[in-house]
This record gives structure tokens, C-alpha cells and sequence, in this order.
């Protein structure tokens, strides 16, 4: 009886942790083409939510990646892109730096997961391939659910 207990006991514990999932935004983020843009340019996302955001590089040429800020200022926009010239994988260590995803070769696709920051408002992303981030530019904007 105490065997069949504890199973049961487990078991609840299981199905409470997995009722308590947190639901994951998913959002798809593309190059313009061999252009240096972004086909989208901003998407919204509530505060502290989890972000799956998948870049699917379908230029025929450019290399490219998604660097998320925790900011919107262009002095960091312009320090982080600027100092991802001769960083690793060309992702600066910064601590503007929200989240990233590798560089994608043309035809690839790559992801990041992410928690949303917590405070409502806009946070740029851009692509730091040299010489990008002064074009390949889009908002993620943090906005509470309406009410309805």
C-alpha cells in the first residue's frame, strides 16, 4: 500500500510540473534576401515570457544572426556591433547582450531561447556580421497583454 502511495504521490507531482509548463512565444525571424534587412522588423512579446526565436537565413550569399539588446539606445547598438568585428563568432562579450543566435550560413537555421525582460518597452536586435548592424535592424517589443 505504501509503494502504491508513493506512486501515486509521484505521479501528481509529475502532472503538476508539467500543468505548470510555461507556454513558449515562438517567433521567425528572416533576411530580406542577399539584402542587409530583416523581413521582420518587430514583433511583441509580454514581459518575463520565454521567446523561441528561430532565424532562418534564407539568403543565397550573407551570413547573418540575431543579437537581441536589453536596450533600444543606439550608442550601444552602434558599441555592440562595432565590437563584434573582431569578436568570437562575431558576438561580443557585453552585457547589453539579451540573447544570440550563431552565425547562420545561407540555407541554415538557427535558435535561441530566451525569458523576455521583465520591464515593459522596446529592445533592439540586430545582425554583428561586420559591417550589418547599422542596417539588419528590427524591435522586440515587451507589452503586458491587453486587457480584454
Amino acid at each position: 500500500m505504501e509503494l502504491v502511495m508513493r506512486y501515486f504521490l509521484s505521479m501528481l507531482l509529475v502532472i503538476g510540473w508539467a500543468a505548470q509548463a510555461e507556454p513558449v512565444k515562438e517567433i521567425v525571424i528572416e533576411p530580406v534576401g542577399d539584402e542587409l534587412k530583416f523581413k521582420q522588423t518587430e514583433f511583441t512579446v509580454q514581459p518575463g515570457e520565454t521567446v523561441r526565436l528561430i532565424f532562418k537565413n534564407t539568403a543565397k550569399v550573407m551570413p547573418h544572426n540575431v543579437v537581441v539588446l536589453n536596450t533600444s539606445s543606439p550608442a550601444v547598438v552602434n558599441r555592440v556591433g562595432t565590437a563584434a568585428i573582431t569578436a568570437k563568432d562575431y558576438v561580443p562579450d557585453d552585457p547589453a547582450i539579451l540573447a544570440y543566435t550563431k552565425l547562420a550560413q545561407p540555407g541554415e537555421t538557427v535558435e535561441v531561447t530566451f525569458k523576455a525582460p521583465a520591464t515593459p518597452g522596446r529592445y533592439r536586435y540586430i545582425c554583428t556580421f561586420p559591417g550589418h548592424f547599422s542596417m539588419m535592424q528590427g524591435t522586440m517589443v515587451v507589452a503586458p497583454k491587453p486587457a480584454s
